[in-house]
């Protein structure tokens, strides 16, 4: 088995972080109002670097860098994202920088 290179490693961290911040996305959400200041700056702030990512993962996906199962994860990821614009835009959370659509 071929060992991953330093991008394969860096595109699957960036997508596993990505995965569980978006899973945990609807819990935060429920939790907000009781959340102070500094825990919602610092979720923002967390959410923020994620998504920031996101491009970079485009990218990956767009140069065939990822494999295929890889590949279904960042599809599933942005089709996730589609779907929870309406509670991003709720909590003023950065937007994914990337079309969900396709």
């Amino acid at each position: 088995m071929a060992q991953a290179t330093e991008a394969e490693t860096h595109a699957l961290t960036s997508l596993r972080t990505l995965e569980l911040m978006v899973a945990d996305l609807l819990a935060v959400a429920a939790e907000w109002p009781s959340l102070s200041v500094g825990e919602r700056e610092s979720w923002s702030l967390d959410w923020g670097n994620e998504i920031a990512g996101l491009e970079r993962l485009a990218a990956w996906a767009a140069e065939d860098a990822l494999d295929a199962a890889a590949r279904a994860r960042y599809q599933q990821v942005r089709y996730r994202l589609r779907d929870l614009l309406p509670q991003i835009d709720a909590l003023e959370l950065r937007r994914p920088p990337v079309a969900l659509d396709s």
